[in-house]
């Protein structure tokens, strides 16, 4: 489930739009998945993934889907974005139930074995660990966090991996764990942070990869939004405070930038 961590280590975790129906869940997440700078140049993912699921739905039952399209080249990472909603999708699975987890994924040719290994390694989890109703009743996207990666935790046994979702939780539990306002500051007294991507790909913009849709307009309007990442310092977009974490470099001069936002507090004149 080495895609699944990676998601959730780089915000791909997001939940799905209130009362969306599947084709329009399908294109919410298609448009993460065509921000992986890997995904070659002229590849429309949307179409990719609603012509795969015209030819089989990918619900799999037990309240999960896992969508997905092949990409042409064989070279590359297995990759992937988290969907959750608590309603649940009617995505008409093969159950008959409602899909609460959708886990899309782009396949490179040399990673189908791994995706079929990893789709039955999260079914096993999610059967370990009593079924798909502690994702359906969570109350937000930290909760699903903290509980897929238990499933991860569940079947990764001593190794790597396990240490690595260790490793997941204790960031996330460090960014919930932000200190109380001090006094003469107006605000929540704690604030969780967000943790979010930004792709920028040179002449064609900045592309924010986050779960709140209004804040990820307002950062794309930034001025000098590149210059400032490139300098890796921690600056101010759209009212809040935003920290690089990690920088991952790709061909023609694509990068991507993980990151974590925290609301600016309101001081008392």
């Amino acid at each position: 489930m080495r895609s699944i961590l990676t998601a959730l280590q780089e915000g791909r975790l997001f939940e799905l739009p209130e009362g969306g129906n599947k084709d329009r869940v399908l294109e919410f997440l298609a448009r993460i998945l065509d921000a992986n700078p890997d995904i070659q140049v002229g590849t429309d993912a949307i179409e990719e993934v609603k012509r795969r699921e015209q030819e089989c739905n990918t619900g799999i039952g037990m309240g999960i889907a896992v969508p997905h399209f092949r990409a042409p080249r064989e070279d590359g990472d297995l990759y992937c974005a988290i969907g959750w909603s608590n309603t649940g999708i009617d995505y008409g699975a093969t159950d008959g139930g409602r899909v609460h987890l959708v886990v899309m994924y782009y396949i490179p040719g040399a990673q189908k074995n791994v995706y079929l290994k990893e789709v039955s390694t999260l079914v096993k989890a999610m059967r370990k660990l009593g079924g798909i109703d502690p994702i359906a009743k969570a109350i937000d996207l930290n909760g699903v966090r903290n509980l897929l990666i238990d499933w991860v935790a569940a079947v990764a046994g001593d190794s790597g991996p396990e240490a690595v979702a260790r490793m997941i939780r204790l960031e996330i539990k460090q960014s919930q764990a932000i200190p109380a306002a001090p006094v003469g500051v107006v605000g929540e007294p704690s604030v969780p942070a967000l943790g979010f991507s930004i792709l920028v790909l040179p002449g064609r913009g900045n592309f924010v990869l986050a779960a709140d849709a209004q804040w990820i307009a307002a950062v794309e309007r930034e001025n000098n939004l590149a210059e400032r990442l490139t300098a890796g310092g921690a600056f101010i977009a759209a009212g809040r405070q935003v920290y690089v974490l990690g920088v991952t470099s790709y061909a023609d001069g694509r990068t991507l930038y993980q990151c974590a936002a925290i609301v600016l507090p309101v001081v008392k004149n």
